[in-house]
């Protein structure tokens, strides 16, 4: 921290050259839920984020919904970047789903993650999951209807199903930003703990580990 002298008789405080902006740069698998979880935190919770701490998420290709394609469109960002200036923390975020091409692909890439030190921040079933936290008391729910979200006859999965029942509404392309207050992201964090955490555990179990995401965007 430093002051500019700037006459006799004021001083203008001002940010050092030693603490320069930390950019939090977020890849996700979604095109609307996710990028919009975070540009509302960013909107709406904005005093309880450093201002040492820049958030930034990554548009995302047409189509690219792939554990692969979501680290390929953060490289494809950082080669445009100079990615060492601010010490950037870089995240990828994507959903384990249920289908066996999808745990085979995030345990082909995920190599490449730890390799490149790239976070990962992975839910399962699926970010929905991460928003119900907000919400609900998730242990008045069974955590095997939970994890299988299956359809149900209109046509929504469980999750999102329980979602619309309390927001009244829910859909993919049209965020409900009244889930992101202080009070509803502390409960779903609260929450987390009691799934699974670790990344490799997450895979075959009901989890997320985005609260690791969370905490750092909050950091001070």
């Amino acid at each position: 921290m430093g002051f500019k002298q700037r006459n006799f008789e004021s001083t203008e405080y001002i940010e050092s050259e030693l603490n320069p902006k930390k950019r939090i740069i977020i890849s996700c698998e979604g095109s609307n839920t996710e990028p919009d979880y975070f540009e509302a935190i960013k909107d709406k919770l904005s005093e309880h984020i450093s201002v040492l701490i820049e958030v930034e998420v990554i548009e995302k290709e047409p189509g690219a919904s792939e554990p692969k394609d979501v680290v390929s469109n953060l490289e494809n960002f950082l080669d445009e970047q100079d990615k060492e200036e601010y010490g950037d923390e870089l995240w990828v975020v994507w959903d384990r789903e249920k289908v066996i091409s999808r745990k085979i692909n995030i345990l082909d890439i995920l190599p490449e993650c730890k390799e490149k030190d790239y976070n990962i921040a992975m839910i399962n079933p699926l970010f929905e999951f991460w928003l119900l936290l907000h919400l609900v008391n998730i242990s008045e729910y069974d955590n095997k209807e939970l994890l299988n979200n299956n359809k149900i006859p209109q046509k929504q999965s469980f999750i999102s199903n329980e979602l619309a029942n309390i927001l009244g509404r829910y859909t993919k392309k049209n965020f409900n930003r009244t889930i992101v207050t202080k009070e509803n992201i502390d409960k779903a964090l609260e929450q987390e703990k009691l799934f699974e955490t670790e990344v490799e555990k997450i895979i075959d179990n009901l989890g997320s580990n985005i609260g690791d995401l969370i905490r750092s965007i909050f950091k001070t």
